[in-house]
């Protein structure tokens, strides 16, 4: 899991901002690099959900 969260923040940080540093394509309107940021962010949260549910088993 460690692994996970070490490649998403690798891609909103060098070298991968500089990957999606482009205005075009716009995606769902947003500028690329914008969307880039957005996407990984939901990333971030949908992994720590996932650990969340590991660690408590789905228990609140």
């Amino acid at each position: 899991m460690g692994t996970y969260f070490l490649v998403c923040t690798i891609a909103m940080m060098w070298p991968g901002a500089v990957i999606a540093n482009r205005i075009e394509p716009m995606v769902l309107g947003l500028p690329f690099f914008f969307f880039w940021y957005v996407f990984w962010v939901f990333m971030v949260f949908v992994g720590c959900v996932i650990l969340y549910r590991l660690e408590h088993g789905g228990r609140e």
